[in-house]
């Protein structure tokens, strides 16, 4: 997914194996948890079944199946209670297998669960809404991003992408990627709330533009924030993306921050907040920039 908008690629060359971690690294917890469940599952199944196909091989198991099921179980995780025991060569030799299987299976869950805890992640929370509205006389296309936790993101810097469709002049349908100019891009210490501002001016691919025009256009607006995190010290990112849909015109964020005496107040419930901007004021459309300006 890139932001919230899903795509499917077609033709890829096989080799899901190979991608194992990083899918693995990928997916939610609940799926992660999933799998290991189902995986220590067949693992000890198909090792009783290897048990239960030579009669004899485990001593002390009156039940059959299920009799041999725990004692897979305790195989696999060397434990051994000492009421069952392998008895013939073969259970000696199967028993000896389902321990080195064990012993890899801890491994690398140990392995993969430590590498999920211990992955850098940002806790950024974004806007839902992007607002156009005047900026010192200028239409100016904003969003708002917050830093979630209490610690800083050093060095923050914010990247603003344009994806739309455009024809060329000989007549095929080429995607664009066009970078938004941003009047701060940069911030020394990322900790309350960030503004991030492009002005709609002449060298603007949003200028004259209406939301009919982006939505013919198939834009997105990809905003992508990354930094040092103070407390880990490794670095960690964060991105969003919005629809022409979610761009609005003449409208403006109310302020999420109070000052007060001895400590500062930042409202994340009121983030995607707007308000109309002043009568006088209003652009209504990008194409009325001149106007407004």
């Amino acid at each position: 997914m890139l932001g919230t908008r899903q795509f499917t690629k077609i033709g890829v060359r096989p080799g899901i194996w190979r991608d194992a971690y990083h899918l693995i690294l990928g997916m939610g917890w609940l799926g992660f948890l999933s799998i290991l469940v189902v995986s220590y599952t067949i693992v000890n199944l198909l090792f009783a079944v290897g048990f239960w196909l030579s009669p004899g091989a485990v001593a002390n198991t009156p039940r059959g199946y299920l009799d041999l099921l725990f004692f897979s179980i305790e195989t696999l995780s060397t434990v051994g209670y000492g009421t069952m025991y392998p008895v013939t060569i073969f259970g000696h030799v199967l028993a000896s297998l389902e321990i080195f299987v064990g012993l890899l299976i801890l491994a690398l869950t140990t392995g993969l669960v430590f590498a999920r805890f211990s992955r850098p992640t940002a806790r950024i929370q974004f806007s839902n809404v992007m607002v156009i509205a005047p900026f010192n006389a200028v239409p100016t296309l904003m969003m708002r991003a917050a830093n979630e936790r209490h610690n800083l993101i050093l060095e923050a810097t914010v990247n603003m992408t344009m994806i739309y469709q455009k024809r060329t002049l000989e007549g095929e349908i080429f995607r664009h990627q066009h970078d938004l100019a941003l009047v701060r891009h940069r911030s020394a210490a990322f900790t309350l709330s960030w503004t991030v501002m492009h002005k709609i001016t002449e060298s603007s691919p949003l200028y004259g533009k209406s939301t009919k025009d982006l939505e013919d256009a198939n834009m997105i607006i990809a905003v992508s924030i990354s930094g040092m995190d103070d407390t880990l010290e490794q670095l960690v990112h964060a991105r969003t993306q919005y629809d022409a849909d979610q761009i609005l015109f003449d409208r403006r964020f109310v302020d999420i921050i109070a000052v007060d005496t001895d400590h500062t107040i930042v409202d994340l419930t009121r983030l995607n907040e707007t308000q109309p901007v002043a009568k006088q004021a209003r652009i209504t459309d990008t194409s009325s920039a001149d106007q407004a300006r």
